[in-house]
């Protein structure tokens, strides 16, 4: 897609990259250079580099990383020959050769911006181009990509190639297998795969280790130092921020951005308060809208009216001596659990029964994640089962704020146009798109918009049973598992044939999408199937016309949508896609009450479809949406800047 101005829900700073990208192509001849320059250059060295042996390329490396740690070679003077040493390496490991379109990207990653990459174009073999340019400084690259599974498939793919050039590669542990000393390995290494998570915990854990860890004073170094003793240094894990390589870019700094990263310590064993969620429950299950509360469906919040706010102070068995905020917080999170946290939306009940929360743009869960200042527990609460001690935050970070820290930061992805704005505001970074290695066949239907949900779910069911018959492969993309469920039922109750992928079913992913080429397969997925997993098409299926994508209803952000209908239609393969909204979608519902109910009062025909005249609206909504969420981002990370001069203050 097209890096536009009208796209942008932060045009200023989008303008401000431009202007910035142009100066410098002005005022620095080393970056003058054109791409097209440099890819011909790339390729003049293909022929001189395969004549050279392993040791032969493992000398020339020894001597860049010699020069570039004395400060004697740059980025700039490197780039090409190690670009064209990447390329050779893979050839001879992989049997993978970079496309020009490869290098582009791995160029536009040098220059510290965003590459658009559309989905299948190989953005995994782009990354090891950079990755090795930047690891010839010695101080550690970081590739950071959105989940485990990911991490760990990269990793893999890549370390023949790394380490055919003599470099170190390893893969960052999480959870019982991380354990300091296997972290301290991880990072040690020349390249590092891990989630973007995972990295800023550990950022987190090495500063609290730094604050508790006694510090030794002048006197004492000097006393070690006379005695030949080393000095005690404190258990940190990390060893500097410098490279970070973002796969999926758009999803760790912009889809995560709303939540910080948080360190929190609980106490042991029962929530000793937990007879005041389940009274601020029963409290806010009296209360009436807009008589003693007002919902706010585009910032999901809730505010109480005086009465309100009279009445709920005012009811007896308020159990005061067991309050730890104050008790309108309570009813709140009651009310906020209630209406805007939907189970098998926002969470789910795991096999412990213990509400796990969803990532609401992939649809995972994340078991060790809660929600803050008492609203999981009112969630716990709403779903009787036990709840759980508070977390206390010990350290916190945003995620802006955390990569912002890197001294170069760059990320790819299929979807960045529209957050060309927000990714330079920032981050100081800009947007470039990479072009198609084969031009793209997708086959994008009309979108269709439906008076009702019901309708929509039978118009998609109608659409899926026709091509089944015919032997093409279907995946249908849904927002929340509660619609992949619901959906799933009305397959059921026709006799389609399907397979169902939600985060339930987590560890079960890669053989799920494996399946979903072959003829005739439908998958059922919420949008974690739309992230960074292949789908082979067999012969057949490209024969009845390739992938067709589903997407059951708008995403808040048009970004999510774009990665689902990227599915198909890759690496110039036959594909097609349609959206199918209704009235009664999330989108609507919340951000746009108003058009719902003129769709739901719209002339429609006899499926209940109407005119198409509302995409254009739709369109509109999901523009204002993006800038809403974007506004809430922009404030996090103004808050966090806050707190930090504060601290910078008192300390």
């Amino acid at each position: 897609m097209a890096v536009r101005l009208g796209s942008q829900y932060d045009k200023r700073a989008f303008l401000g990259a431009k202007l910035k990208r142009g100066w410098e192509r002005l005022t620095d001849a080393k970056k003058n250079k054109t791409d097209a320059e440099r890819l011909a250059r790339i390729e003049s060295l293909a022929e001189p580099v395969s004549r050279l042996s392993r040791e032969e390329m493992g000398q020339r490396v020894e001597e860049w990383r010699s020069q570039a740690r004395a400060g004697k070679l740059s980025l700039e003077d490197i780039v090409e020959e190690a670009f064209a040493m990447v390329r050779e390496a893979s050839r001879r490991t992989t049997g993978l050769y970079h496309y020009p379109e490869q290098l582009i990207g791995g160029l536009i990653l040098v220059r510290g911006a965003v590459a658009e990459m559309a989905t299948g174009e190989g953005k995994t073999l782009a990354v090891s181009l950079p990755a090795f340019a930047f690891s010839l400084f010695g101080k550690g690259v970081h590739c950071v990509t959105v989940n485990s599974y990911l991490a760990k498939r990269d990793c893999e793919f890549s370390t023949p190639i790394f380490e055919y050039l003599g470099l170190t590669v390893r893969h960052l542990p999480e959870g019982k297998e991380g354990t300091p000393e296997a972290k301290r390995q991880a990072y040690a290494a020349d390249v590092t795969y891990g989630v973007g998570y995972e990295f800023g915990f550990d950022y987190l854990r090495d500063h609290l280790v730094l604050l508790r860890s006694p510090r030794s004073g002048p006197r004492e170094r000097l006393r070690n130092a006379l005695m030949g003793r080393a000095n005690p240094e404190p258990g940190i894990v990390q060893r500097g921020l410098h490279f970070a390589i973002i796969d999926e870019v758009d999803s760790v700094l912009i889809d995560e951005a709303g939540s910080p990263l948080v360190i929190s310590e609980s106490g042991p064993g029962r929530n000793e308060g937990a007879a005041a969620y389940h009274a601020a429950r029963d409290l806010a299950a009296s209360l009436r809208e807009e008589e003693h509360f007002v919902l706010d469906l585009s910032r999901r919040g809730v505010t109480l009216t005086r009465e309100g706010f009279e009445l709920i102070h005012q009811a007896p068995g308020i159990p005061w001596d067991l309050l730890r905020r104050p008790w309108q917080t309570y009813v709140l999170n009651a009310l906020r659990a209630e209406h805007f946290f939907l189970r098998d939306a926002s969470y789910v009940i795991d096999e412990e029964e213990k509400v796990c929360i969803i990532d609401e743009f992939t649809g995972r869960r994340f078991s060790e994640r809660t929600w803050r200042e008492g609203l999981h527990q009112a969630v716990e609460a709403k779903e009787s089962v036990e709840i759980r001690a508070e977390n206390d935050s010990s350290a916190t970070v945003t995620r802006q704020r955390y990569f912002g820290l890197y001294d170069t930061i760059c990320g790819l992805t299929g979807t960045a146009a529209e957050s060309a704005g927000e990714f330079w505001h920032f981050f100081g970074m800009g947007v470039e798109t990479v072009p198609l290695h084969k031009p793209s066949k997708r086959n994008m239907l009309p979108e269709q918009v439906f008076q009702s949900r019901e309708e929509a779910y039978r118009a998609v069911l109608d659409d899926a049973m026709a091509r089944h018959r015919r032997g093409q492969p279907v995946l249908v993309g849904t927002r929340t598992i509660r619609a992949s469920e619901a959906l799933a039922e009305v397959f059921s109750e026709a006799g389609l044939p399907f397979t169902l992928l939600t985060a339930k079913q987590d560890a079960e992913e890669s053989e799920i999408v494996a399946r979903a080429g072959e003829p005739g397969h439908v998958l059922l997925a919420t949008n974690m199937a739309g992230r960074g997993t292949h789908i082979d098409l067999e012969p057949a299926s490209l024969a009845s016309g390739g992938l067709h994508v589903i997407a059951v209803e708008r995403n808040e952000s048009v970004r999510i949508d774009r990665q689902l209908i990227g599915r198909g239609a890759r690496q110039g393969q036959p594909g097609s896609a349609q959206v199918f909204v209704s009235a009664d979608d999330y989108l609507l519902e919340h951000y746009a009450p108003k058009l719902s109910e003129k769709i739901r009062n719209a002339r429609a025909d006899a499926s209940g479809e109407v005119s198409g005249k509302f995409s254009e609206m739709i369109d509109e909504l999901q523009q204002a949406v993006e800038r809403l969420r974007y506004e809430s981002r922009l404030a996090l990370a103004q808050r966090d800047k806050w707190l930090d001069e504060i601290k910078s203050n008192l300390a």
